[in-house]
């Protein structure tokens, strides 16, 4: 469900998941930020509007005990075969995107 919402939506999703557990965690915002090690303005921008640096989703992530929700980020899939493994293992491949074509704008 969330694949299909624009960006600015999935911040502010985030942002009021945020504020629910601090609330279930009984923390109060200052108390947040001073265990994050961030600024009251910094905790009241992420959960209103979902903005901030990643270091700060994590900082308060760590700080209200849910960083394990941040493991599945980003997650490679599973391998299926002792192909995979060995090229896995062998390093990836270097890649680069591909050139735009001539006479092509944004």
């Amino acid at each position: 469900m969330i694949d299909l919402l624009p960006a600015p939506a999935v911040c502010a999703q985030l942002g009021q998941r945020l504020r629910a557990l601090r609330l279930a965690r009984n923390l109060g915002q200052a108390e947040l930020a001073a265990r994050a090690g961030c600024s009251l303005s910094a905790v009241r921008r992420l959960e209103a509007k979902g903005q901030g640096s990643l270091e700060l989703v994590v900082r308060v992530a760590q700080a209200l005990q849910a960083a394990q929700g941040l493991e599945s980020l980003f997650e490679l899939p599973a391998l299926t075969s002792i192909a995979q493994a060995e090229a896995m293992a062998a390093g990836p491949a270097r890649r680069r995107a591909s050139r735009r074509a001539q006479g092509v704008q944004k």
